[in-house]
Parts: structure tokens; C-alpha cells; sequence
């Protein structure tokens, strides 16, 4: 749909580019074109899990991007073109920081829909599976990346969603503009307003007359295009207005099916497990983000053979900053939930509690 434009994939589990697919018309890329060095890519991918660590790149990849393109529009894996976006490049040229974004609801949505505006205090105004960006938001970015190489966590309890809660604040600092046509990132949360119907020219959003530009899939299985997400156990067999959304269903299916045949098996995450083959907990992660904050030098890797020693002895005293968290979480927990007894805990023994709170009760997000 998109002539003149060019694919880029980037594979976080591909430090260097040996071994990266070669497909037609994609320019397939590693991490190291973010230009970090390795030893930060690993540590990195230690402390983030899978979904954290590819979220936390972004601004420094479209920065670096940038520094090539003109413009550069983000695309989520699970993300479905089906018509020309034609409205994105004068859209972003019309923005007054260089920031396009779309968000989840256009209009309150019905107190009974499955996803109501109350998702958005936890997950965000924006949805960031889409985003525009020109080199108008380098100030944006960077502020964007100084956030994200430590706090892209998942985390409700200290007000994070990856990256979609602080694009919240960056979206206002810096101006960023909001797309309002309807058939961008439409998806499972977004349906209630947002229903999907089709005519000779192909999909359309039935209450705007928007065309359908790009859908997001959530969870999606291409051998059972009928569960429109697995993870939201949401089954198109309800009513006749499902018709066409199941076609378009069956439809990315088709193409996901196409290419799960043509290309290899997909190797595991290499980044779940140490070189022992032992998974690393989100415990553990937590931990070794901690320490490697206020460390003086790099930790060992879990990942680096040559390390294996080094990680072992950290990784048998890593219950220690384990503890720590847990009792750091326990007391968040207690803080917001019986605030009264916390505050009467914190009166009658001061010293007590404010020596609990340095080392306990620090971290991301609104702890930091």
C-alpha cells in the first residue's frame, strides 16, 4: 500500500546483523543501530522482559532513523495495513512538535463496553503501537529515551505502562499533534466506536465513513481467526455485525499463515534464560536493574558465557535485593491502600520508618 516508503524490522534478540532473515523489499536490522554499546543492549535485555526491552528502543531507533528519513511512522508487529495511509505525512507536516499519535477512544466510550475510558488511567491516553515523528522531535525523543533506559516497566503500582504513561506527560510538554481519523489503530478496545464495515472500495469505519487504514491486533492466533485476541478471550460468533470483521480476521490470517510456511521456525527469546538455560524471573530482573543503577561498574551478563562465574556468585546473593523489592512493593502497597495506619506507623516511629523508606520505598515511576 505504501510505494516510495520503506520497511524497517528491527529483531531485539539480534545483537549484531549475522543471521538476521533477508526478505524482499524489508530492510531487516539489528540493535546495533541504535549504536549502543553491547554490554548496555545486555544489560538492557536483562532488566527488561521481552515486550519492556522492544518498547524501551523506540525513541533512540526513530532518532536514529531519522537521521536518514524525512519522516518515520511506527508500525506495531501486530498491525495490519489494509488501504493507503495517505493522510499520515501532511497530518505529521501539520503537527506543532513533530509528534503524531492516536489515541485509544475518539468519544467516551458506553459505560458497558469491554474496555471503558478508565483503561486509559492505567494504560495510557495514547496508544504508541502507532506514532509519527519527524526530526521536529529530537528534544522529544531524547527525553522520551531518558525515561525508557530505565523505567520502561510495566508496573500499575508505581503508575507505568511501558512506554504509552510517559508519553502522556511528552505528549503536552511537547506538543505533540493527535490523530483523529478513525481508521487508524483500530482495534479490539476501540470496536464500540469504531465498527468495521466494507463496500466495493474495501473497509470502511461504519459511524465515520473513515476508510480503515490500519487495525491492531492483539494475541492474535492465525489458526483461529474467529478469537479476535486469545488474551481478552474474545470470540466473533455473537452477531451478524461480526461478519466483516471476521473476513478481515481471516484475511491476516491468511497472510500471517503465508509466512509462517515460507520462513524458518522462529527461535526462542534468548534473553528469557542464562547461559545455564535457567529462566530469569521478573524478580530477578527487577533486582539486577536495581543494582545495575547504583553499581560503580557494569554487572556480569547472564547471557555473556565469559561471565558465567561472575553471574553465578551475584546471582546467589541476588536474594538480598529480591527481599528488598518485595518489602519495598509490600510497603507501596500499604501506603496506598491503608493510608491512615501507614501514616499513624510513620508518626509513632519516625526514625524507624524513614530509614524503611530510603532503602525500601525508592524506585520508578511516582516512587522515583
Amino acid at each position: 500500500h505504501e510505494d516510495g516508503a520503506t520497511l524497517k524490522i528491527v529483531f531485539i534478540d539480534h545483537a549484531d546483523d549475522q543471521g538476521l532473515p533477508t526478505l524482499d523489499g524489508v530492510e531487516c536490522l539489528s540493535t546495533a543501530v541504535l549504536g549502543l554499546p553491547r554490554r548496555t543492549v545486555l544489560e538492557m535485555a536483562t532488566t527488561y522482559d521481552l515486550v519492556e526491552f522492544a518498547t524501551a528502543i523506540k525513541p533512540l531507533l526513530f532518532r536514529r532513523l531519522l537521521e536518514d528519513a524525512d519522516q518515520v511512522f511506527y508500525l506495531d508487529p501486530d498491525t495490519f495495513v489494509v488501504s493507503p495511509m495517505v493522510e499520515l505525512s501532511p497530518a505529521l507536516d501539520a503537527s506543532t512538535g513533530g509528534v503524531l499519535l492516536t489515541p485509544h477512544f475518539l468519544r467516551p466510550p458506553p459505560r458497558d463496553a469491554d474496555l471503558s475510558d478508565g483503561h486509559m488511567l492505567l494504560c495510557g491516553v495514547n496508544n504508541l503501537g502507532f506514532g509519527g515523528f519527524d526530526r521536529r522531535s529530537f528534544d522529544m525523543l531524547d527525553w522520551w529515551w531518558g525515561h525508557l533506559r530505565d523505567e520502561c516497566l510495566y508496573d500499575p503500582l508505581a503508575g507505568l505502562f511501558v512506554d504509552q504513561k510517559w508519553m502522556d506527560i511528552g505528549a503536552t510538554l511537547f506538543q505533540a499533534g493527535s490523530l483523529r481519523h478513525a481508521g487508524y489503530n483500530v482495534g479490539l478496545g476501540n470496536l464500540v466506536e469504531r465498527p468495521i464495515a466494507q463496500d466495493a472500495d474495501g473497509y470502511y469505519i461504519a459511524s465515520t465513513g473513515d476508510r480503515l487504514r490500519l487495525f491492531h491486533f492483539h494475541a492474535f492466533d492465525s489458526s483461529s481467526p474467529r478469537n479476535l485476541s486469545t488474551r481478552f478471550r474474545h470470540t466473533l460468533d455473537r452477531d451478524v455485525d461480526d461478519d466483516v470483521l471476521l473476513q478481515l480476521c481471516k484475511e491476516y490470517a491468511e497472510v500471517l499463515i503465508g509466512y509462517e510456511q515460507s520462513l524458518p521456525p522462529s527461535p526462542p527469546y534468548p534473553y528469557w534464560t542464562d547461559t545455564k538455560g535457567r529462566r530469569l524471573s521478573r524478580q530477578l530482573r527487577r533486582a539486577y536493574l536495581r543494582e545495575a543503577q547504583s553499581a560503580e561498574r557494569p554487572l556480569p551478563s547472564p547471557f555473556e558465557p565469559a561471565d558465567a562465574a561472575a553471574y553465578e556468585r551475584w546471582r546467589r546473593r541476588a536474594w538480598r535485593p529480591i527481599a528488598r523489592g518485595l518489602v519495598g512493593e509490600t510497603a507501596k502497597c500499604m501506603r496506598i491502600v491503608l493510608p491512615e495506619g501507614y501514616e499513624q506507623v510513620r508518626k509513632r516511629f519516625p526514625k524507624l520508618s524513614n530509614k524503611l523508606n530510603s532503602r525500601f520505598s525508592s524506585g520508578s515511576g511516582i516512587w522515583g
